[in-house]
């Protein structure tokens, strides 16, 4: 087949205006051509690495072995498929999906090399976000027949020592004793009813309100438990659609946020409080498509630091000192939001403190 100076033409256009990152190499790997679309992803021009290796998109992420393994392949005429984690000119790091074909000469040797990359940000969040899911799904139904059951041994102490503090003199060591243990026990059972709140194992009376309601109910409880040096701005939405959720256990989660929030700032800062309306666009890839109430708490502290926002949720993690926290906090927050069918997204900002958006399907 003879191909023609448009047919080639055509072809240059496609590449040129393709969304896929395109680039060809020499056989000693000198980037050739690389077409607009890698120019918007890397951020770095054409100019700027023709004649350059693409070895200056290197990110660190993988071992000498990798890349040896890599070029061991296309150098013996084979595609190499692979993921491949690059660093843009400003340094940000970003996954995509390569294809590396080699061009034979007329020897049958590879004399040029044509990559195709595809960026895959979207699919690798998707990923983590399930894997997350999944991973608070275990979380959540160990600790649910874990709290099941020392409940019921909680429930044993508790009325076994109330019955035993009655037959004790009020003065005694015994009494004393058995006091302390009845404080521990009645403790614990506080503990243990935020895990089965996370595990979903807590009674449920939802009823068809509009976010507003519980938020209102609370301002004067948040002040007061915030203290003075903090401050709680509202702004929440006239308009907002109703949802189907158990009001206490909002109010639970609203404030478990904001003393989170009033810990991350050291007691003096301030808190922003939003209510609106979401959807169908504009919504994070996971959430499932429809409208949605949303409920939004950020402070002005440091923010999330980025390796502790994959664990934000987990059932006794925590960041302060021993003796600070329970690390329920979060977690009781989490279960809440799914056990009345919501969404809770925690964000990074890193100089101008943490966001937390909780998402309510609204009803029709």
């Amino acid at each position: 087949m003879q191909i023609t100076a448009e047919t080639c033409n055509l072809l240059l256009d496609a590449i040129e205006q393709t969304c896929e990152t395109f680039f060809v190499t020499s056989a000693d790997g000198i980037i050739l051509y690389v077409n607009p679309a890698f120019e918007a992803l890397t951020g770095y021009s054409r100019e700027e690495v023709l004649g350059k290796k693409p070895s200056m998109l290197k990110s660190g992420q993988h071992s000498p072995e990798f890349y040896r393994e890599m070029w061991g392949t296309i150098q013996a005429g084979n595609r190499w498929i692979g993921r491949l984690t690059n660093k843009r000119k400003d340094g940000t790091l970003y996954t995509e999906e390569v294809r590396i074909c080699p061009i034979s000469g007329s020897d049958g040797k590879p004399k040029y090399f044509l990559a195709l990359r595809h960026d895959i940000a979207r699919e690798t969040q998707l990923e983590d976000q399930l894997n997350q899911a999944q991973k608070m799904e275990s979380l959540g139904l160990l600790a649910g027949q874990l709290s099941h059951d020392f409940n019921n041994l909680l429930t044993v102490i508790i009325g076994s020592m109330e019955l035993i503090s009655e037959d004790l003199k009020p003065d005694s060591v015994g009494h004393k004793l058995s006091t302390e243990i009845l404080r521990s026990s009645k403790e614990s059972a506080a503990l243990i009813k935020q895990l089965m709140m996370f595990a979903r194992r807590h009674e449920s009376r939802p009823a068809e309100v509009t976010l507003n309601a519980p938020l209102g109910e609370l301002k004067i409880l948040l002040g007061t438990l915030l203290g003075k040096n903090i401050t709680v701005d509202y702004s929440l939405a006239e308009d907002l659609a109703k949802v189907r959720i158990e009001p206490e256990h909002l109010k639970q989660a609203i404030m478990n946020l904001a003393v989170n929030a009033k810990d991350a700032m050291k007691d003096s800062g301030k808190i922003f409080i939003k209510t609106y309306n979401a959807g169908p666009g504009g919504l994070p890839a996971s959430l499932p498509p429809g409208r949605y109430a949303a409920f939004e708490l950020s402070d002005t502290g440091p923010g999330i630091p980025k390796e502790v926002l994959p664990r934000m949720f987990e059932p006794f993690f925590t960041t302060k000192p021993k003796g600070k926290g329970t690390g329920l906090g979060l977690s009781t927050v989490y279960g809440v939001v799914a056990q009345n069918g919501g969404y809770i997204f925690a964000a990074n900002r890193p100089g101008a403190g943490a966001v937390f958006t909780v998402y309510f399907p609204a009803v029709s």
